[in-house]
């Protein structure tokens, strides 16, 4: 079932994108590519991802000083598959060496002692929950490092 509020809200983020012009926008992914997509990578894109991709497909914008990505919009017309599947891995990529580190989410119960089986236990966590697809790389300033 369609949400329509996450339509909007897709809609009009891209409608503002569109009018700071600051991106390069190329035409919207169909509804082939977005099945081609999900089948190929094993995820779901949500209604407002699907409305904001359909507006059109931001693939790159001019780098901003700092940026730590050259290309932070996924290309899902021609992106390379190793590089998009990159993108798709980076918001669960640091959380196993964050865990050895004392990163613990307390709903996976009691922390385990020794750092490696901590990690193990985190990274079942991670497989069993739903992929999160991200529009945007997430980026820190030279420099700059994550709080917490």
């Amino acid at each position: 079932m369609i949400n329509i509020d996450g339509t909007r809200l897709g809609a009009e983020a891209a409608r503002r994108l569109r009018q700071t012009d600051c991106c390069t926008i190329e035409p919207g992914l169909s509804g082939d590519e977005f099945e081609r997509i999900e089948a190929e990578y094993g995820i779901q894109f949500s209604d407002d991802q699907r409305a904001f991709l359909a507006a059109g497909l931001l693939v790159c914008s001019p780098p901003q000083e700092g940026a730590t990505r050259e290309k932070p919009w996924p290309d899902w017309h021609n992106g390379d598959p190793d590089e998009l599947r990159s993108h798709l891995a980076w918001p669960t990529d640091g959380v196993p060496s964050a865990v050895e580190h004392g990163y613990w989410h307390a709903s996976w119960g009691p922390r385990l002692a020794e750092p490696q089986d901590a990690r193990t236990t985190a990274e079942k966590h991670l497989a069993s929950v739903p992929q999160l697809v991200p529009l945007h790389a997430h980026e820190w300033p030279r420099g700059a490092r994550a709080a917490g």
